[in-house]
């Protein structure tokens, strides 16, 4: 395969003023996938923030443009546009005049008048989508007061998820945070003292060229095969949701979280059995899953009743469709934090596959009293559904970073290995290029998940974590909420820990979906896991 041109992906500038980088891969292909799926992916991000003693809009506006600006030269992809020429996607950043940084202020910050909950803040956010080629700045901050503790904010970034991960901008909107707790305490005059075209040197190149992998050798294009015809995925009936409720929002969701005890509890669990707490969720992802869809069918239509059990018992594997994984600590030189130019988005990742007759020795469906029927001993679930989850996962084509099994939070890094993430990109470009991309290929029922991590191993937040952080007092961070926009039946769990607690939001298209069938599914989780923990 020709080499590719390192500087077309990485920005440049022919005037000093505005600078310009191709997307590839990964980034590109979710670009397309926004255009083409009404937004799909459209990522959005919130925290709760407590100010002592409260604050009103008019006391934050000026503090939060102030740092809004300082976030700008900090990490400046956030003012960045994308745009389509010649069938490919570009970045364009351009270096702001005085008029043009508080246009851009303008133009990107939204303050909201009607109190909402965080959840009902979500929602909203998922409702707003706009195309990546249509040059919109990447990255709009919005608040909301919040409803659930009055005189509180839910601060609400949104973006396309190509630009942005869910560890970058909390460690941006950190920044951004103590900035305006800064100009509370001491107000400043005028515009922030910043040298403007200076912050180009952080705009981060695509991951291929932060990973240092050898363009001039470029490997071919890799054309998947075709499974084998024994191959038969779990892929459940999907029903269009004819409630009054599928007019409501785009997504439905709900959200489950730990108390402090079962996150320990859950912590040293996996810690003792030798497995992360990834490997467990998506163990429990899987038995939620196939178990839901067939206690489900008690109240649907015979046909997709009979279809989802038959579904069940023919499969060969459990589907993840898409399983994220975050590459911006294993880089081998620069780009891993914000002073250094850090990738935004971070991440990349396959699919993965569970042997289904290892999740059929933990739930087996009762034919003749049409009944679920679980085998919750230690040699089912440890021994195997928890394992065979521990095993796909560590065997992913990516190298895993060796970790602290404590506090998970990186220690020793061998010299990541690259390739296989090499490989994948490639392969996605030329068959974006090649215009073999679909929508429908991910309108199925199947979860495509993220599993983020803990915000305090990552050292996210810390400072406004209630009661340890050392400026809660003056501001602290209460929660945090994170979602994308689904436009397809696809089950999208996302999971995080933030102030010792276990957070996990589930979100799929509205129009596939209710309320109820997503809480019968939360149900069964919380079932699933509690039986985990119980059987250690």
């Amino acid at each position: 395969m020709p080499a590719l041109d390192p500087k077309q992906l990485t920005f440049s500038s022919a005037d000093g003023k505005t600078w310009k980088r191709m997307l590839y891969g990964q980034e590109a292909q979710a670009a397309w996938f926004i255009d083409a799926g009404e937004g799909f992916t459209m990522y959005a991000g919130t925290l709760t923030a407590h100010f002592n003693p409260c604050r009103a809009q008019t006391d934050l506006q000026r503090p939060l443009s102030v740092s809004w600006m300082k976030a700008r030269h900090l990490a400046p992809s956030i003012a960045s546009i994308q745009v389509k020429r010649d069938d490919h996607y570009w970045y364009e950043y351009t270096v702001p005049t005085s008029a043009e940084i508080h246009e851009w202020v303008s133009e990107t910050i939204f303050w909201h008048e009607e109190p909402k909950t965080i959840l009902e803040v979500d929602l909203l956010m998922e409702d707003k989508w706009w195309n990546c080629a249509d040059g919109h700045y990447l990255v709009e901050l919005h608040l909301f007061p919040s409803s659930d503790t009055p005189g509180d904010w839910h601060i609400t970034y949104l973006s396309p998820h190509n630009g942005i991960d869910a560890r970058s901008l909390m460690k941006l909107m950190e920044h951004v945070l103590t900035w305006t707790l800064e100009e509370l305490k001491l107000p400043s005059t005028g515009d922030p003292l910043l040298d403007w075209g200076s912050e180009t040197v952080r705009l981060a190149p695509t991951l291929i060229v932060a990973a240092q992998m050898p363009l001039e050798d470029c490997p071919d294009a890799k054309v998947a095969p075709l499974p084998p015809a024994e191959f038969a995925p779990f892929l459940p009936r999907i029903v269009d949701n004819t409630s009054a409720s599928a007019n409501d929002h785009n997504n439905v969701h709900v959200r489950l979280t730990l108390t402090k005890d079962e996150t320990t509890r859950y912590r040293e669990v996996c810690r003792a059995n030798g497995v992360t707490v990834t490997d467990l969720w998506l163990a429990l992802l899987a038995l939620a899953e196939i178990e839901y869809t067939l206690q489900s069918a008690a109240d649907a239509p015979e046909e997709v009743a009979q279809a989802n059990i038959a579904a069940y018992e023919r499969a060969s594997h459990f589907l993840f469709g898409f399983y994220f994984m975050n590459h911006r600590h294993k880089l081998p030189g620069n780009y891993k934090t914000l002073q250094d130019g850090a990738l935004l988005f971070g991440c990349e990742g396959t699919d993965l596959l569970f042997d289904m007759n290892t999740m059929r020795k933990a739930i087996v469906y009762d034919r003749a009293n049409a009944k679920v029927v679980r085998d919750t001993s230690r040699a089912i679930i440890w021994d195997g559904v928890v394992q065979m989850s521990h095993t796909v996962a560590k065997s992913a084509p990516v190298s895993r970073e060796h970790s602290d099994p404590r506090y998970e939070k990186l220690t020793t890094l061998e010299q990541a290995d690259f390739t296989a993430v090499f490989q994948r990109e490639v392969d996605r470009q030329a068959a974006l290029d090649a215009g073999k991309h679909e929508d429908s290929i991910y309108h199925m029922r199947v979860p495509m998940l993220s599993s983020i991590g803990d915000y305090s191993a990552m050292d996210i937040m810390t400072p406004f974590v209630p009661g340890t952080g050392e400026l809660s007092s003056e501001l602290s961070v209460l929660e945090q909420c994170h979602s994308i926009r689904v436009t397809h039946p696809l089950l999208v769990p996302i999971c995080w820990q933030y102030a010792g607690r276990l957070d996990m939001l589930w979100s799929t298209g509205r129009r596939w979906q209710t309320q109820e069938n997503l809480e019968l599914y939360r149900m069964i989780f919380k079932e699933w896991l509690d039986i985990a923990l119980g059987s250690a």
